[in-house]
């Protein structure tokens, strides 16, 4: 089923990334008469802020707030968020609620109210790990500012499923995580604000970086921050490549039923 009307999508990305790993998807709605807007967070995609210099999460985040703050107090949107990028859609449910119709979380943290955040939320496979490059920007003495996972493991990892292009395309333009907005601050959210916003989880089903049992266990098992539904793509950890087509069709479900 379609969506009756023209929804506003608007897009975060995962940790390194920016908002042109959305592109296939928005040109996909904006095709179906959609608008379709994609964010780039601090130091990443076109921003130019030094990843290590990033400070805190609302540093990092500050792009969204004001993407949100120049939404017309009418207008709602259907905000979705991947990987990283869930800590941002957490944020926009309890700050703009009554500017959001549903959260969609794609393989993202959906993290509990208060849920610390720490390095630990980047523990990845051993075999992985050894492929991170990490910059000390504070020191030696001091924990890493960033992190990137080194490019000839990423198309094993992150885009197994994806067109090559898209692979060369993320190799270009992928930069560091900055890690110093994971201070030990956390996201708070209310019953009265995030829970009255609907919330869809889009498990990706070919996952290498979280598998299905990963985002089960680390995302889902929560009873505070349940989803309203979950569903599922045939995908790698990057739907936004590797299933464009399937991944605008769940979008447009969704928000036939919440927007």
């Amino acid at each position: 089923m379609g969506v009756s009307g023209p929804t506003h999508f608007v897009f975060v990305h995962g940790g390194g990334l920016g908002a042109w790993t959305w592109y296939r998807v928005v040109d996909l709605l904006r095709k179906k008469g959609h608008k379709a807007s994609a964010i780039d967070l601090a130091s990443c995609g076109r921003d130019h802020v030094d990843p290590n210099k990033i400070t805190s999460f609302m540093n990092y985040n500050h792009p969204l707030v004001e993407f949100m703050d120049s939404l017309p107090s009418n207008e709602k949107v259907v905000l979705v968020g991947h990987d990283l990028g869930g800590l941002s859609v957490t944020y926009g449910l309890e700050n703009y609620h009554q500017k959001v119709s549903v959260g969609v979380y794609i393989a993202a943290m959906m993290l509990p109210s208060g849920f610390p955040l720490t390095l630990e939320l980047f523990e990845l496979d051993p075999v992985v790990g050894s492929h991170i490059e990490y910059t000390f920007g504070d020191g030696l003495h001091a924990m890493p500012t960033s992190l990137i996972v080194m490019e000839k493991m990423q198309p094993q990892v992150f885009y197994h499923l994806c067109p090559s292009e898209d692979v060369v395309l993320a190799s270009l333009l992928s930069k560091p995580v900055p890690l110093k907005m994971l201070d030990g601050s956390c996201i708070e959210w209310t019953k009265e604000k995030y829970g009255t916003v609907p919330k869809v989880y889009i498990k990706t089903m070919n996952d290498k970086v979280l598998p299905p049992d990963a985002q089960e266990e680390a995302f889902l098992c929560d009873p505070t921050c349940v989803p309203s539904k979950v569903r599922e793509i045939d995908s790698d950890h990057s739907p936004f490549f590797s299933k464009p087509a399937e991944l605008v069709q769940h979008l447009e479900e969704i928000a036939s039923t919440y927007a």
